[in-house]
């Protein structure tokens, strides 16, 4: 495990073409989910996003390609060292617009508010998995219990959700949480496949470059995106 005493600037990396292009697919995959969000919020259908199995399903791949890119990010930019300034700056940026996505999320849907979303987990995530970097074995041994300790039902964030919600008063139900446990693993499997060059070599062309564009921009991305689409929604109710 990597020690933080042995932290250092370094270059910085490459980026990789696959993972830019992963992110930009879960970037487009996530508005699609949103957008069949928004047609139920708008009563143009009557999705259940929350509970019916292919929704699930299909929310359930959207956090695991963006996982999954998190942690093989972090290998590309940090595995030779750690560049602090870096860091720091991408952990302020995810831990700006989480408390952003909490505080809108409070106004929209107070019952329901977001306190640990998607980005709440990635600025999380990100300095652990660190920890982890250039032990290969280990992260795959900590992914694996994760996953079958949550699948076995023996490990969970349930007793600290359920003294959370007694104590700190967070909404019983929330309209996006992603747990640490089991999607850590994800993020953990992400620094193993880059470890052993376990990603594909993608070529740009003109589809790979438009949504790896995406990929670059996938934060930004997911701030404006659900405005977007309440705004055109709104605009389509004042037309009619």
């Amino acid at each position: 495990m990597q020690k933080l005493s042995n932290i250092h600037i370094s270059a910085p990396s490459q980026r990789s073409v696959f993972v830019d292009v992963l992110r930009g697919i879960a970037i487009i995959l996530m508005i699609i989910f949103h957008f069949a969000y928004d047609l139920t919020v708008f009563a143009y259908a009557n999705y259940n996003t929350n509970t019916d199995l292919e929704w699930r399903i299909f929310r359930a791949l959207i956090v695991s390609c963006f996982l999954l890119a998190v942690g093989m990010s972090s290998y590309l930019a940090y595995a030779g060292g750690v560049n602090v300034r870096k860091l720091l700056l991408g952990f302020s940026k995810l831990l700006i617009v989480a408390l952003l996505i909490s505080l809108s999320s409070y106004f929209m849907y107070p019952k329901h508010w977001v306190y640990f979303g998607i980005i709440h987990f990635i600025a999380l995530a990100l300095p652990f998995s660190i920890l982890f970097l250039g032990r290969p074995v280990l992260s795959v041994f900590i992914a694996v219990m994760m996953l079958v300790g949550y699948f076995c039902d023996w490990l969970s964030m349930q007793v600290i959700w359920q003294w959370s919600v007694v104590h700190l008063g967070i909404p019983k139900h929330t309209v996006d949480l992603v747990s640490f446990t089991p999607w850590f693993a994800l993020v953990l499997l992400g620094t193993v496949v880059m470890h052993f060059k376990l990603v594909p070599e993608l070529s740009l062309n003109d589809v790979t470059r438009k949504i790896a564009f995406l990929g670059r921009h996938s934060l930004l991305i997911y701030v404006i995106h659900q405005p977007l689409l309440f705004a055109g929604f709104y605009l389509v109710e004042i037309l009619k």
